[in-house]
């Protein structure tokens, strides 16, 4: 055999044995770059929404607080918050949402003399915390009257025994996000810049250190209220606020309260 004919097979099976090396190694930069933990999303809102924190059973916090107030025949109150809270629909920014929330708990902390009835709840489990706040919410805006169309002059006798104004129920309730993951758009080095998880620990704490027996107090529901006051909106990852009745037409009355077992909770706590 020439040696022309071997540099020639020679040369074929090198250009072959490249040709299946460079396959490999394309192939593997697809593995590492396209395979199945390419975009994965760890850790972040998808995860904190769904429940999965990676891991963590709790970087999904549920906070929910309802007063039930004497209003003494006024709208007033009612009025007064819905205008906040219709407000509250232009909030963008942090010191925005900073200044709503600190409206609202400052109005219903200046009623406190008329608080009757009050009910609060809080979990750090992120599944259960998430399923809660969607529990909360799907429950209170099934039973409220919220579209143009449901909006009546009339009572809403689907739900009303009557519409003399002695009551309304304020609902607030949020999502907290209790990631260890630095908060993006604080100021300064990011090695100096403070979690989620930080940022939510004063109102934990504030939260795991109420004794039992101080729970359905007055002063507990003030005391939950000022630190929400103070909690920064950074960490509030979903929120509501409702206002029952919501129509300045429509009232709720004593009869409404205890006659309705959907609120039987709710009377089984006085702040009086």
């Amino acid at each position: 055999m020439s040696l022309s004919i071997l540099f020639f097979m020679s040369t074929a099976i090198y250009l072959v044995v490249m040709i299946v090396f460079a396959a490999i190694f394309a192939g593997g930069l697809y593995l590492a770059f396209g395979g199945p933990n390419q975009g994965r999303i760890d850790q972040t809102r998808r995860s904190f929404l769904s429940g999965k924190g990676g891991g963590d059973e709790n970087v999904a916090l549920f906070f929910g607080l309802q007063i039930v107030i004497q209003v003494f025949g006024s709208d007033e109150l009612r009025s007064q918050l819905a205008r906040r809270i219709e407000a509250e629909d232009n909030t963008d920014s942090v010191e925005e949402k900073r200044k709503f929330f600190k409206s609202i708990a400052a109005i219903l902390t200046e009623n406190q003399y008329a608080w009757e009835y009050g009910f609060w709840d809080y979990y750090s489990d992120t599944e259960t915390a998430v399923s809660t706040f969607n529990q909360w919410r799907n429950e209170i805006e099934s039973s409220m009257a919220t579209e143009p169309e449901e909006l009546g002059q009339e009572v809403d006798k689907l739900h009303r025994y009557s519409d003399q104004k002695e009551y309304l129920i304020v609902t607030l309730m949020m999502l907290i996000d209790n990631r260890e993951e630095t908060v993006e758009d604080d100021v300064g080095d990011v090695k100096f810049r403070p979690t989620f998880a930080q940022l939510a620990q004063p109102f934990v704490s504030m939260v795991n250190n109420i004794d039992e027996d101080e729970y359905w107090k007055s002063s507990t529901f003030e005391q939950l209220l000022n630190s929400i006051r103070s909690l920064d909106p950074r960490v509030i990852e979903r929120d509501g606020i409702y206002v029952y009745p919501g129509t300045a037409q429509d009232g709720m009355s004593s009869l409404d309260l205890i006659g309705d077992e959907g609120w039987k909770y709710l009377t089984d706590h006085s702040l009086r």
